[in-house]
């Protein structure tokens, strides 16, 4: 007896869950930027494997003079509750410190290269890592920004959504970003401050892919779709279009690939290749 309890009980979750759902109204790309056309974004500022320090404010620029109006950075917190971009997890990925941003005061990130992996290619001048303050007030007021908030696997540390909400809303450039991230924590945190700032869902490919989507959707509510461009198929991008998401691919450097993605119905595409945009025009 005690099993079919609760076998109805989750049946009745489910259900619940199921018209939560549906009564979400997505507040996708579309939505919620002015005039907004299937567009393609930089990957964070000049691309991963580019010649310009990735995350820092040269890159953003450097694209920016290629005609890019879209933007993927990564943010982390300082051990001070300092927002800065990073994509780590470890600072000695790219720049020449050591150990975990989380750890570091923003003094101390200051004082480190972020040019640092470029070896012989890297500037004489050291290249610092940037605050999304500083990134949000360089960038062109007309570009948009997708701030991925990193949060690590077990990372259940309190502070980074809510310190990256308040940089935007001091910035007043709630109107030029949206948030995205890969952690349950990151988007529910989001959620629950209630912030009118789309927030987007990145899944990593494999074999759990699908189930992840489906359970987080219903969960999380997420506003605009992040799917690695392996995991595409027409069928899956209409239902989520149907549904009203917004749909974002990364990381796409084949041209052909990024044409196919659009043609699917692509909002965003994300790159690691500046060339691309010509090629698209």
């Amino acid at each position: 007896m005690a099993w079919l309890v609760a076998f109805a009980s989750v049946g009745v979750l489910l259900i619940l869950l199921f018209l939560r759902e549906r009564r979400h109204i997505p507040l996708s790309f579309q939505k919620y930027f002015p005039n907004f056309k299937p567009t393609l974004s930089t990957h964070r500022g000049y691309g991963k494997h580019g010649p310009i320090a990735e995350n820092t404010v040269s890159a953003f620029l450097a694209s920016e003079k290629l005609g890019f109006r879209a933007h993927e950075l990564d943010v982390r917190r300082t051990r001070d509750r300092e927002i800065a971009l990073l994509h780590g997890p470890r600072l000695e990925m790219t720049t020449n410190g050591s150990g975990r941003m989380e750890n570091s005061t923003l003094e101390e990130i200051r004082r480190l290269n972020a040019a640092h992996y470029l070896g012989a290619e890297a500037p004489q001048k050291p290249v610092p890592l940037p605050t999304l303050a500083e990134v949000l007030n360089t960038v062109s007021k007309k570009s948009t920004i997708n701030i991925e908030i990193k949060r690590d696997r077990w990372d259940l540390t309190p502070g980074v959504e809510d310190f990256t909400v308040r940089v935007v809303t001091l910035e007043n450039a709630e109107r030029r970003v949206c948030f995205s991230g890969f952690h349950f924590l990151t988007l529910f945190n989001l959620r629950r401050y209630r912030t009118k700032i789309p927030i987007g869902l990145l899944i990593e490919p494999g074999v759990f892919a699908r189930f992840k989507l489906l359970l987080y959707r219903f969960l999380l509510l997420p506003d605009n779709i992040h799917l690695h461009y392996s995991t595409a198929t027409p069928r899956l991008v209409a239902h989520l279009k149907k549904r009203g998401y917004g749909v974002a691919f990364w990381t796409v450097d084949d041209f052909e690939i990024a044409q196919k993605l659009f043609a699917l119905g692509a909002d965003v595409v994300i790159t690691n290749r500046m060339d691309m945009l010509k090629k698209l025009q």
